[in-house]
């Protein structure tokens, strides 16, 4: 077949040869400037579809393809680019917009300005403006929260909002209260969603309240308090349970309790040891010695005082660390002092 344009032989596209064709019809429409907003606070661009936190990389494709559609006859399009900044606020872009009809492939080269409009999305503008729904509320099964514990919960939630895919979640502040923390956060829905995953970390329980806020579009508007009680006692107590001395080997998902004077573990409930009461002691690593009278017992390191030592071992080593009480002192199975605060 033959090109009505310039006669020659070949494929043709309605009517046109490849190189004909392309003359005829451009891919897109070039623009000058293309215009974006990019908010100052989190680096979100404005596309048509919403903020996004996408690398500007990727943006800019999206940004040329709403600027830009394809024209007839064109039915796919794709932009590669390399841009250029020329300023804080300016980028020079050369784009390369490639076309497809049918079978054949057409390549459009030009030049645009993205100008970067400073602004502040949705979620920052709410969170400058201290805006919230739920509140998240952390406290202690009767005890105040372990420095320790308010650093945990403040890293957490953080670490929770960084991977959320929801632009609209944020903590607006955190407020340390006596005995725990208030995270007031962007929506009802982050406020339980938190505190599931936080009571599953640490463990503890959750309970929610709704309280009235307002109304909005003629529909009652509520705010949640979500609060997380962690339990009564945490890894490295030492309690007296069913007059047995035990340490707290661990909280979540159960609390397990190790018997100081017998070594054997066991696990409970939360609410199957609110009865247990913590008891002052000490964990450090002692010297052990064998008295004349056979009995085995840990030196202090500080006092050089000696408590007999429960349960006694037959083939004791040099050191040990050990829990320190008015009554004894007893072999344990956690390092010295480094689970607690």
């Amino acid at each position: 077949m033959f090109c009505v344009e310039c006669g020659a032989e070949g494929p043709v596209y309605e009517g046109l040869c490849a190189n004909c064709f392309r003359k005829r019809h451009p891919i897109v429409a070039p623009v000058e400037f293309v215009d974006v907003p990019r908010c100052q606070s989190c680096g979100s661009y404005r596309l048509r579809s919403g903020w996004t936190k996408a690398d500007r990389d990727l943006v800019i494709p999206q940004l040329l393809r709403e600027a830009m559609p394809p024209l007839a006859p064109y039915e796919r399009l794709s932009f590669t680019h390399v841009a250029r900044e020329e300023d804080a606020n300016n980028l020079s872009v050369r784009v390369k917009a490639a076309g497809r009809f049918q079978e054949l492939t057409a390549v459009q080269d030009f030049q645009v300005r993205i100008r970067i409009k400073p602004s502040y999305c949705d979620a920052c503008q709410k969170q400058r403006g201290r805006y919230y729904e739920g509140i998240l509320q952390v406290r202690g099964e009767d005890r105040e929260l372990a420095p320790r514990e308010v650093r945990a919960a403040r890293t957490f939630v953080a670490a929770r909002i960084d991977r959320s895919e929801d632009p609209e979640a944020f903590v607006s502040r955190i407020e340390e209260v006596h005995g725990g923390l208030d995270f007031y956060v962007s929506t009802n829905a982050l406020a339980k969603g938190l505190a599931r995953d936080l009571a599953g970390a640490f463990g503890g329980t959750v309970t929610a309240s709704p309280k009235l806020f307002g109304q909005r579009q003629g529909r009652e508007v509520y705010r949640v308090t979500a609060l997380v009680r962690l339990p009564a006692f945490q890894k490295g107590d030492v309690v007296r349970h069913k007059g047995a001395v035990a340490e707290v080997t661990s909280v979540r998902p159960f609390v397990v309790l190790r018997d100081l004077a017998t070594g054997e573990s066991r696990r409970f409930k939360p609410k199957d040891v609110r009865g247990a009461n913590r008891i002052d002691a000490e964990r450090f690593e002692a010297q052990l010695a064998r008295l004349d009278s056979g009995e085995l017992v840990a030196i202090h390191p500080q006092t050089a005082e000696e408590r007999p030592l429960r349960p006694a071992s037959k083939r004791p080593a040099a050191r040990a660390v050990v829990v320190w009480t008015s009554e004894a002192a007893y072999l344990s199975n956690l390092p010295p002092e480094g689970s607690k605060d």
